[in-house]
């Protein structure tokens, strides 16, 4: 039986147009913020017509930090006399751990989008998939809207290393500043000598900054010629901090899958596990060619030191080396473009509901 989805909230996607089969009524909720507003978000759930052949998607794509007991113990509450399905999708790891952290009944499962946004931007907006172009005028591209203390941190490295003239670099801080100096500190697994360095690498920045080569505000929007002129994407990814002993946060963004889609290599300056993300989706990362231990390093400081000192080593060659490895790994980089432009949102919806 082919139904149609009743969508409640805004999003990106237009869930209503979908066709799904399936003997469920769905009502997909696009969820806000259920830490503070779960009585008025969440009040739909009490509706008495809500029967045994409705399944309840609450979809939460994007979300990072807003799990919390309180609200998570009022929606196990509500479940408990209802005769509805429920499942709550979450895009904040594939390593789903946080029931050790914060104990719940109801099911929450791992619904990555970013993949299939990504996709679409570059699908709509030029031409699609790109063929493989093997001479580049640029080793590296770092391409930043808006200011974080990770992001700004290699951004010092590059500074430190002279390096920025051989890549495209940009560095808006688009509707922030990046004057407000660290957000580190030693509770989130940064030693003074690490926080000393990050404070030495932040004024090497401060009289560049901002760095601009058009005025797009996410990278998304930046010309793809940028991308293609490049061999790898130096990625500065949304999360860099894993709270030690709290649930994981893998957290990929459209960031990391631009450069999949535009056929470039790349180093995610991002939270541990993030290339482990990606291979779960089916996509391959570049371990022949770069170092990519600092996936593993659950520590902040250290992850961002090793990180660094990876950078510096694979972009500080020969240009001509760098086409090389370019070379090695051009069936990663196909394998990878084309399992992105494969992605359907349907597709993946609908083998959500065939697993329920």
């Amino acid at each position: 039986m082919s139904n149609q989805i009743i969508q409640q909230g805004k999003s990106e996607f237009d869930f209503s147009q979908f066709k799904v089969n399936t003997d469920y009524n769905i009502i997909l909720h696009c969820v806000y913020d259920p830490f503070n507003h779960f009585d008025t978000e969440f009040a739909f759930l009490k509706d008495p017509s809500l029967d045994a052949n409705t399944l309840v998607i609450l979809w939460h794509a994007v979300e990072q930090g807003v799990f919390d007991s309180s609200w998570m113990n009022k929606l196990d509450a509500i479940l408990e006399s209802v005769s509805y399905k429920l499942v709550y999708l979450t895009g904040c790891s594939h390593n789903i751990n946080i029931n050790s952290v914060f104990p719940h009944k109801f099911n929450l499962q791992f619904f990555p989008v970013f993949d299939i946004r990504s996709s679409q931007i570059w699908n709509t907006s030029s031409t699609g998939p790109m063929e493989i172009k093997l001479d580049k005028t640029h080793k590296f591209m770092y391409i930043n809207a808006k200011h974080l203390d990770h992001r700004k941190y290699i951004l010092g490295i590059l500074f430190d290393n002279n390096l920025i003239a051989q890549g495209t670099v940009t560095y808006q801080c688009y509707g922030n500043s990046a004057e407000h100096g660290t957000h580190f500190g030693v509770s989130r697994a940064f030693t003074e000598a690490q926080l000393a360095e990050a404070d030495r690498l932040y004024r090497l920045c401060d009289p560049h900054i901002p760095i601009k080569i058009d005025n797009s505000d996410f990278s998304g929007h930046f010309p793809r010629h940028h991308y293609m002129n490049s061999y790898v994407n130096i990625v500065g990814e949304t999360g860099f901090v894993n709270v030690p002993h709290g649930f994981n946060t893998s957290f990929v963004t459209e960031k990391t899958f631009n450069a999949i889609a535009n056929n470039q290599m790349f180093i995610v300056v991002g939270q541990a596990g993030s290339l482990d993300l990606l291979k779960s989706l089916g996509y391959k990362t570049f371990d022949s060619i770069i170092d990519e231990s600092y996936d593993n390093i659950i520590n902040n400081g250290d992850r961002l030191e090793a990180l660094a000192n990876e950078i510096v080593r694979f972009v500080s060659r020969p240009i001509e080396d760098i086409r090389a490895d370019y070379i090695k790994v051009q069936d990663i980089i196909i394998h990878n473009r084309d399992l992105l432009f494969s992605q359907s949102l349907e597709k993946r919806l609908q083998k959500l509901i065939d697993s329920i």
